[in-house]
């Protein structure tokens, strides 16, 4: 890439793949790039709206029906690329319950986990800016991972930073607690399955410190029923024990591997 990022946003389309975002300089030139793994080589995408140059933190990013890559801003609303038409675009907006986090597309459908373990799925057709925004169902028969799934966290903190955002909550009159801010289930798909990972604490999901950390594991297969969309847990098992702090292990990104 032709410029450092974090929180951007990458898929792949034809081949190539998009990354555009994170930038600390919006008005960079290299804010949205395109790789093409053939000729190995990084050009720039056409400069985006300033609407959404202005984006300074994507949380996640999809590809929809090979054509798009969607990403979803802090405020979580919607924009794309599409390469097909080399344009840029608005998408839908998300209803701000429940902090979805780290998406996927199986079979046109958009899957996300909340802070509160639910599996979540909405039609991809939704993120073509819908006036109303999208409208997310559960997955059902999953209610035995909700527990464990809502105690995960993204980040992980020892006692000194709690009062610094209690702080925070006082001076901007905030009433989140700093454990519920980022949720930590990470999804990847797997032969049409969707593979959770997710860590486990030795402590009260309202603590903020542990010990001891499992960083755990389950497959759930798919089925449509109507309007309905039915999840089964296939197998679910703790891969690894890790020290939270001391040795740094933290599930930032899975993915599906073909060996």
């Amino acid at each position: 890439m032709g410029v450092a990022r974090a929180s951007a946003a990458v898929g792949v389309v034809g081949g190539k793949i998009y990354v555009f975002g994170g930038c600390r300089d919006r008005g960079c030139s290299k804010w949205a790039e395109v790789f093409d793994p053939k000729t190995q080589t990084w050009d720039s995408l056409p400069p985006p709206p300033e609407c959404i140059r202005d984006t300074v933190y994507i949380h996640d990013s999809v590809v929809v029906k090979e054509e798009k890559v969607y990403a979803v801003d802090g405020i979580d609303t919607t924009f794309y690329y599409s390469p097909r038409e080399d344009k840029w675009g608005r998408g839908s907006t998300i209803p701000r319950k429940g902090n979805k986090r780290d998406w996927c597309v199986i079979d046109k459908v958009v899957y996300a986990c909340d802070e509160h373990g639910v599996l979540s799925w909405c039609e991809a057709d939704q993120l073509e800016g819908e006036p109303e925004g999208m409208y997310w169902r559960e997955v059902k028969g999953l209610e035995s991972l909700k527990e464990s799934l809502s105690s995960s966290r993204l980040v992980h903190f020892d006692s000194k930073f709690q009062p610094l955002w209690e702080a925070q909550k006082i001076r901007h009159g905030l009433q989140a607690k700093l454990v519920d801010l980022l949720p930590g289930a990470r999804l990847s798909i797997c032969g049409g399955n969707i593979v959770v990972f997710w860590d486990k604490g030795d402590h009260d999901p309202d603590d903020i410190w542990c010990a001891d950390l499992e960083i755990c594991c389950t497959e759930i297969s798919l089925q449509r029923r109507g309007g309905e969309i039915m999840g089964n847990v296939e197998w679910s098992s703790p891969v690894m024990t890790v020290n939270p702090f001391s040795e740094r292990y933290k599930v930032l990104y899975s993915a599906s591997v073909t060996l």
